[in-house]
């Protein structure tokens, strides 16, 4: 019997590991390309049912499976035409190579994506280079493998590398039409009249007694709408000076006058259209040679997978043939749903307006064959609504409708739990008012009137100007500049404390003021949302200095209250005990912070002033309007893609309502 001794034993210990490394990098050598190509389709998967989310939410995990999708898509499918590349010497690998032609596929992407944020867009040059390099390479592996294969199994491959290669061609191109100067250009270049022929294919007005809660009508009645309007959300988008045409003003003015409720709608809409041309291939799909590769491609699809089932079989491992018949499948219904999608897309009624075909326009519009294609398909939607898997698949197109909330009193009375505090803590979202909406609309009506937007559609004065001047001419309430601050950071930072300490003293508040002490809380807690949660919504450079010092202020101020016992009321939230404190018993104190001491005077002429209620109002209002109103485009465009903001659409109303009373320019 053989005995060990300890360094036998040793060694031994040390060939297992290596002998496990090495098994596993046999197992890597033989079925590395399988993997990665199983890989690749599994995130073209992830993209295509995901990518819709953007449209309505910011931060979930969803979101964070699309970004890794997104961000693993390309290098996976470059990696594995690379291994193919390396692997051209084994003839014996015929049918891994018929695979290069979809890992093309998978570069070129799903319809419903092309860039995740807009700086992707500029990246378009780089794109066009490993589109060259990408289909140089895929072309060499079809060369060494299939060349020698029998000119009907090449000919299946020629047709899939054939559509691969004109779907990357176009999402390179998708990314390049996403450019705002290219987006301007084209503006500048459109024929409005041309544009103007929607109109005559609309429905003059919406059903007798409204959409009665059938929200699938009603999108598709303003969408159409949206359609024939979106000249003002590009040009005002991409700051183009060509006049939208007198089709747009007549549409925006019988809306403005006859179904004011459906304006902030139909903004949604609009900007829901601005998605598709930023992030998606909507520029380049529909057009003639769009529409051209998305009914050729199924076919591409369908004679690849008759070829390979007749000629492309033998020889082959049965998982190779098993994950090729995936392939096939997969890319045939991926290029069926791109193909559908795209036929019965809003924009495929904007493409049949414009056409120069007039049999194809009459065919489609006249006699109403896309609107049967449409209708049959909103019958679908209709169900998804009622059996509930709208919130998965996300096929609204509308906004969220939600404003964020952050109080700065919470905060620094709340302690957080440690994830909260890294994760960063906020109030939860609420739904935007409908008063707030009728607020926004009457004051940026008034701002056009009185002459406070110029011709360009830009607010002329400083945040809150407007309103206490307004204040002041009216009940003869002055309240000095100095409380608007000297930035618009400082100006929201006292406004919001002071909002809160003039509320907490507002006691037994009538009924019919409970609601619109709501809406300026929750107007109130939305600016100071976008001063810490995001900061490139707001105008001018960030200013989180003035909000840290203010915070470590109060901060410091509710730890003495607590030590000193000047709780007032233990019933009372403590967000709430801290503004009470800071009128009662720090109003007469020497406050150390110079916008807490503004604040809390800001506070006590509020207090003492009649309909002070309906001042701070319409001050949120105009720090709303004009925060859209100045805040940068890019801006605008980036927040597209993570939910949107309430500022956006305020700031596109101004911009429609405007067009509406400065149509010369």
């Amino acid at each position: 019997m053989t005995k060990f001794g300890p360094d036998q034993l040793g060694d031994t210990h040390i060939l297992e590991p290596r002998v496990a490394a090495e098994r596993l990098l046999d197992f890597w050598n033989g079925w590395a390309t399988q993997i990665l190509v199983i890989l690749s389709l599994t995130h073209q998967v992830i993209l295509l049912f995901f990518s819709g989310i953007r449209r309505r939410q910011g931060r979930s995990p969803k979101r964070l499976l699309l970004w890794l999708a997104y961000q693993l898509a390309d290098s996976t499918a470059m990696y594995a035409l690379g291994n193919l590349s390396l692997r051209s010497t084994l003839r014996h690998n015929r049918l891994i190579a018929f695979w290069a032609p979809f890992l093309l596929l998978h570069l070129a992407g799903p319809d419903n994506i092309t860039a995740y944020s807009l700086e992707d867009n500029k990246l378009w040059k780089r794109h066009l280079l490993t589109l060259v390099v990408q289909v140089l390479g895929a072309g060499y592996v079809v060369y060494k493998h299939i060349a020698s294969s029998g000119i009907l199994f090449s000919l299946g491959t020629t047709l899939m590398s054939a559509v691969a290669v004109a779907k990357f061609c176009e999402k390179t191109w998708a990314l390049r039409c996403a450019d705002f100067t290219i987006i301007r250009e084209s503006l500048e270049a459109e024929n409005t009249e041309q544009q103007g022929k929607c109109r005559l294919y609309l429905e003059d007005e919406p059903p007798q007694g409204g959409f009665k809660g059938k929200v699938v009508d009603k999108e598709e009645f303003l969408m159409l709408r949206a359609h024939a309007v979106f000249r003002v959300c590009k040009s005002a988008m991409v700051d183009s000076s060509k006049n939208p045409g007198n089709y747009v003003v007549g549409i925006l003015k019988y809306l403005k006058e006859n179904e004011m409720g459906y304006m902030w709608t139909l903004v949604e809409m609009e900007l829901s259209l601005m998605y598709d041309v930023l992030y998606t291939k909507a520029p380049v799909l529909h057009t003639l040679p769009g529409y051209c590769i998305r009914v050729v491609s199924p076919l591409a699809v369908v004679a690849s997978l008759l070829l390979f089932l007749f000629y492309g079989r033998e020889g082959n491992r049965r998982t190779d043939i098993a994950i090729t018949y995936i392939l096939l499948g997969s890319a045939f219904l991926m290029e069926m749903t791109s193909l559908l999608s795209a036929l019965w897309s809003t924009w495929t009624f904007s493409f049949l307006c414009a056409t120069q075909w007039s049999g194809l326009r009459h065919a489609a519009l006249c006699l109403e064959r896309w609107h049967k294609l449409r209708r049959m398909v909103l019958s679908l939607r209709r169900l998804a609504h009622s059996i509930r898997i709208t919130g998965f698949f996300r096929l609204s197109r509308r906004w969220s409708g939600t404003m964020g909330q952050y109080n700065m009193l919470e905060m620094c009375t709340t302690r957080p739990g440690r994830l909260a505090g890294i994760l960063g803590y906020s109030m939860p979202a609420v739904g935007v008012p409908d008063g707030l909406k009728y607020l926004v609309v009457d004051y940026i009506q008034h701002m056009i009137k009185s002459g406070y937007v110029n011709t360009l559609g830009m607010v002329r004065k400083n945040w809150g100007t407007e309103a206490l001047k307004r204040w002041k001419e009216s009940s003869n309430i002055t309240i000095k500049d100095k409380f608007l601050g000297a930035e618009l950071h400082e100006g929201i930072i006292i406004w919001h404390i002071a909002t809160d300490i003039f509320l907490s003293r507002r006691h037994n508040t009538k009924a019919k003021d409970k609601q619109r002490v709501k809406e300026v809380q929750i107007l109130s807690n939305y600016m100071m949302f976008l001063l810490v949660k995001q900061p490139d919504m707001l105008p001018g450079l960030p200013q989180n200095k003035l909000y840290q010092w203010t915070k470590r202020s109060l901060a410091t101020q509710w730890n003495e209250i607590i030590s000193n016992g000047l709780i007032s009321d233990s019933g009372l939230q403590p967000s709430e005990n801290l503004a009470s404190a800071l009128y009662k018993e720090l109003s007469e104190r020497s406050v150390q912070n110079y916008r807490l001491q503004l604040a809390i005077e800001l506070a006590k002429i509020l207090v003492s002033t009649d309909y002070a209620l309906d001042l701070v109002y319409e001050v949120w209002a105009d720090f709303l309007i004009y925060t859209a109103n100045r805040c940068s485009r890019e801006s605008h465009a980036k927040k597209l893609n993570s939910g949107g903001e309430f500022t956006t659409l305020v700031w596109l109303m101004t911009d429609h309502l405007h067009q509406q009373y400065d149509n010369h320019h």
